[in-house]
């Protein structure tokens, strides 16, 4: 844990969705009860945030350079001044539920985790937003979808259930955003934490940060656990690899923590970068 140091001094609640923006050269993103995008520019060390209707659940590049976001059940694009501009609204209208975590697949379609804030039992939805802005409700069951990603050959669609503490695989038609074959790829124990947000490295092995598990584990592609790195934070929520997998930042949470907790992990809440190469090592 001495490799990992704070690259943003934030004070996120519920930090969430980092992705790299090769066109902004920038990480950047959100904190969700608190509706913030926060910008960094690792180049020159510079932060901005912009202030945008909460829950703001994730942040997505398209192909065309674009920001779209998840505000509550809707789905807007911003602008170069950031401001929002909506574009689509879920087929399930409820006070009750909201977009969660979020990933744009390699044709343009938009596959979002949609949850109920309650977490009722097998009340979530995974949906896709096609390039035409038509949904379609790809699977449901889920309790708190989150992290998601595609295996390198775009053969295989990963998704997170961190309330079950399962990743799941499905076969994926890439020509088609169909999926079938649903299993379970990866399941975790009480002690490891829950499965949170997901990725996967140049090698095509998986990350899945572990939230309530103070680490990040590195799944080989078969679904074996093959490291498990302890972490500085309770509630590490997501993560991104930067410059060719040289470095990992990580999102982190406050959001729950009582007085003492948040006094013995004083860097919850804000963005942690480790080198991979020491992650690895």
């Amino acid at each position: 844990m001495s490799d990992i140091h704070i690259a943003v001094r934030t004070q996120n609640i519920l930090g969430e969705s980092p992705i790299w923006s090769y066109s902004r050269q920038s990480l950047l993103w959100v904190d969700t009860y608190q509706g913030i995008l926060s910008v960094f520019h690792p180049n020159t060390a510079t932060y901005s945030t912009y202030n945008l209707p909460k829950p703001l659940s994730f942040v997505v590049e398209n192909n065309k350079s674009e920001l779209i976001v998840g505000i509550g059940s809707q789905i807007a694009k911003l602008d170069t001044q950031y401001h929002w501009h909506l574009i689509a609204t879920a087929p399930l209208l409820d006070a009750e539920y909201r977009f969660n975590d979020a990933k744009m697949d390699a044709q343009g379609r938009l596959w979002c985790g949609f949850i109920n804030e309650q977490l009722k039992e097998n009340s979530g939805y995974l949906y896709c937003l096609d390039q035409t802005r038509n949904w379609i409700i790809a699977d449901d069951g889920f309790t708190l979808i989150n992290g998601l990603a595609w295996s390198h050959d775009n053969q295989t669609l990963f998704v997170t259930d961190s309330i079950k503490r399962i990743i799941y695989a499905y076969d994926f038609y890439l020509s088609t955003g169909n999926i079938a074959n649903k299993r379970i790829f990866a399941e975790f124990g009480e002690l490891d934490g829950k499965p949170d947000g997901l990725i996967i490295d140049n090698q095509g092995y998986l990350l899945s940060v572990m939230f309530d598990g103070s680490a990040i584990i590195r799944l080989s592609p078969d679904g074996k656990t093959l490291k498990r790195y302890p972490l500085s934070v309770k509630r590490p929520t997501s993560c991104c690899l930067v410059n060719n997998d040289t470095d990992l930042y990580i999102t982190t949470a406050c959001l729950g923590l009582t007085a003492p907790e948040q006094v013995t992990s004083p860097q919850s809440g804000c963005l942690l970068k480790v080198s991979y190469q020491q992650f690895l090592s």
